[in-house]
């Protein structure tokens, strides 16, 4: 659970598209934790906590709300704006405000140097769609350092971070993997080698999904490894790839390609064979020269064979 946790945050931090630490009018603004996995049950309960931590010179105020959190094409660009069945967790979360009561939308603030703890509370209705809810809790700057929660509104941002959460229902879940365009350079490149693949999620919740691209010497010695893991949200797809770019000049090399989700899984496993453009060219030009030679010193023979028969 720990490893799985530890990749859903490096895998978060990539997929959203808004900074955990922006600097701006000489203020720093950094939220931890960047997200946040948990079970969902109906009815219940549950407050948790994050910190928005001031590391410039000047005292800020903010606002905090939440946002769905929606993806829209294979490279996983970020929609904050959509609704769907996955995101109601929006309307289930308040905050506790400087007074103690759970609130929609509270501004706070905090001094430079110090960071400010933010309870949040999520309210689980007893009637809740099957699968998982994803959401993200907003957190943007005022102009105005003295605003206050009835003004906020027509005060502008300047940065913004945020927070995914990432809720799993106790219901019926559909988890259903599906591994397209896999890919792998084939028996012959110039300088790198490639591999990339799709993987799809049809259910209702997300999964975890890994890749492990691998070259070995011909003797079996490892010369490169990359693996990393992505999660991959329910109802879409991610493509993602990676290069092996520090290649040998050249060689002979056995490459594995190995992507998993779920039960699926795929692997790809063969010889390629690296070879930079000029010693392809004086490759042919050696071929062409023997095979010249080859010819000239054929005609010369026959020439000789002629003479002799005469």
């Amino acid at each position: 659970m720990k490893k799985f946790l530890v990749c859903l945050v490096l895998s978060l931090a990539g997929i959203v598209g808004i900074s955990n630490n922006v600097f701006a009018d000489g203020s720093a603004m950094k939220i931890s934790p960047v997200a946040n996995s948990f079970n969902i049950k109906a009815g219940d309960v549950q407050n948790y906590t994050f910190s928005i931590e001031n590391s410039g010179t000047e005292k800020y105020s903010f606002k905090v709300y939440t946002a769905p959190y929606n993806v829209t094409d294979e490279n996983y660009s970020n929609d904050f704006t959509k609704e769907t069945n996955y995101s109601q967790i929006t309307r289930w979360i308040t905050f506790q405000d400087d007074s103690g009561s759970f609130v929609s939308n509270p501004v706070y603030s905090v001094e430079a140097g110090e960071k400010k703890t933010i309870v949040y509370r999520i309210s689980v209705p007893e009637d809740i769609p099957e699968g998982g809810q994803y959401a993200t809790i907003m957190a943007e700057t005022l102009v105005n350092s003295e605003a206050t929660e009835e003004n906020s509104m027509s005060i502008a941002s300047v940065t913004r971070v945020g927070l995914i959460l990432i809720g799993h229902g106790s219901g019926s879940t559909d988890n259903i993997a599906e591994i397209v365009d896999y890919k792998l350079t084939g028996f012959f490149t110039r300088d790198e080698v490639e591999a990339s693949a799709t993987v799809k999620n049809t259910g209702n919740t997300d999964f975890s999904a890994t890749y492990t691209l691998t070259a070995k010497s011909i003797f079996g010695k490892t010369l490169y490894t990359n693996s990393d893991s992505f999660v991959i949200f329910p109802e879409s797809q991610k493509r993602f790839s990676t290069k092996w770019t520090d290649t040998p000049m050249f060689g002979i090399f056995n490459v594995s390609w190995t992507v998993k989700a779920l039960d699926a899984e795929k692997t790809d496993s063969h010889v390629i064979l690296i070879l930079p453009i000029f010693v392809i060219v004086i490759a042919l030009l050696l071929l062409t020269s023997i095979i010249i030679w080859t010819i000239i010193l054929f005609r010369k023979r026959k020439e000789r064979s002629s003479r002799l028969v005469v």
